[in-house]
């Protein structure tokens, strides 16, 4: 593997249709292999790769090289709108993400720059960020193709879900979490706001 040498950097909105383009590729080119193309249609269209409001939080960030955007992923304290909707739902499955952790969110990586180290360097990223403002549990919701990446990155399995979609089979998705160290007291507790990053 060769790694990337992309800077990291805060995403802004002027990059949000590059971001939303290199997703659709990334989604569309390197999920074939657990989703049919009627299911990550349905994933683009129904669910989104990403909420915006994370680039105002500014805990979304972008991996650009050769003044590409390649990569992005990011953090936060807020509760994905899908699964507040999987929470509320009259299965009462009761698996939805705790409300007092720090979510890993929409990682995605260009199909032309994966196995380079990009998303493992995004994902650390948030952690650290996360970690600095005092959360302890993160989580994520992944696709069936991202779970190899999050394994090895110490997350643990929770339980696999399927998404309802219009017109489609459900479409699994695997709630993943894992525990870190904040090296603060016990009697520390996340705390909200923004975290600024510098590029990494």
């Amino acid at each position: 593997m060769t790694r990337s040498t992309a800077r990291i950097r805060l995403a802004r909105r002027e990059d949000m249709p590059a971001i939303e383009a290199m997703h659709f590729l990334s989604v569309q080119a390197l999920n074939t292999r657990d989703y049919t193309a009627e299911q990550i249609e349905a994933f683009i269209s129904h669910l989104g790769t990403y909420d915006p409001s994370l680039i105002d939080d500014e805990t979304y960030f972008v991996a650009e090289e050769d003044g590409r955007i390649v990569a992005s992923g990011g953090w936060s304290l807020r509760t994905p709108q899908f699964d507040e909707e999987m929470a509320d739902s009259a299965d009462g499955s009761g698996m939805g993400l705790s409300p007092s952790s720090a979510k890993i969110r929409s990682i995605f990586v260009h199909p032309q720059h994966i196995r380079r180290g990009l998303a493992t360097r995004l994902v650390q990223l948030s952690e650290e960020q996360a970690v600095m403002a005092g959360c302890r549990i993160l989580e994520l919701w992944a696709t069936l193709t991202g779970v190899p990446l999050y394994c090895a990155l110490g997350y643990e399995e929770i339980a696999r879900i399927p998404f309802a979609a219009p017109n489609v089979p459900p479409l699994l998705s695997v709630h993943m979490a894992k525990l870190v160290s904040t090296g603060t007291s016990e009697n520390d507790s996340p705390r909200g706001g923004r975290s600024r990053a510098s590029a990494a």
